[in-house]
């Protein structure tokens, strides 16, 4: 199978198996998106992982020094979310993951290259609409370190194409999910790292 020019990976918390599901459409902020190419408008804050090199099917597994030698850089990202199921909330996992996990796109902001200095249990995200803070909070991502997600994905992948040089993954929310107005500007905001932005004119 051809590999995508995304994944997202996540977990609900770090005891708890990993899910995962292609993204075929990644973008570069400042992105902007048409409101009515989506039916929900949802936005969420995230930090997405580039690789430089890429992890090849193989049958021995990847362990963790391997995946995170073949890393590139660090992007702050929104995962732009939308569903095509009629009621996504109701629905099944099964059913969910042939939805793509709500994934609509991917919009990547500002790099960072130094991934392994990053104390994310520190790190602050600030989601804003329009200028106006909409959520913020600082270590609350769901597993901790979402660098913990990297090892399973490159697993995962390797017997379903692998992971091409240059895709980026992006592991999970920080701030959770949030709908927003057609017409709105959204931005995210990591302290310290960079920011994204995506706007959805009318």
């Amino acid at each position: 199978p051809r590999t995508a020019p995304g994944w997202k990976v996540g977990a609900p918390d770090a005891n708890t198996e990993p899910s995962a599901a292609p993204i075929y459409e990644v973008l570069t902020s400042p992105a902007r998106v048409p409101a009515e190419r989506m039916a929900m408008l949802g936005v969420e804050a995230e930090i997405a992982i580039v690789f430089e090199r890429a992890l090849l099917p193989r049958p021995e597994p990847y362990d963790e020094d391997e995946v995170l030698a073949a890393v590139r850089e660090l992007r702050i990202a929104i995962e732009l979310c939308d569903s095509r199921l009629e009621d996504w909330e109701r629905a099944n996992d099964l059913a969910k993951l042939a939805d793509h996990q709500l994934n609509f796109a991917l919009v990547l902001g500002d790099a960072c290259a130094h991934v392994r200095d990053i104390d994310f249990g520190a790190l602050s995200a600030i989601t804003r609409v329009d200028g106006t803070i909409l959520a913020q909070g600082t270590g609350c991502h769901a597993v901790g370190n979402p660098l913990r997600l990297l090892p399973w994905l490159a697993n995962h992948a390797r017997q379903r194409g692998g992971i091409g040089a240059g895709t980026a993954v992006t592991t999970g929310a920080w701030l959770g999910l949030h709908r927003v107005e057609p017409g709105a500007t959204v931005a995210v905001e990591f302290v310290g790292i960079g920011s994204a932005e995506v706007s959805f004119p009318r």
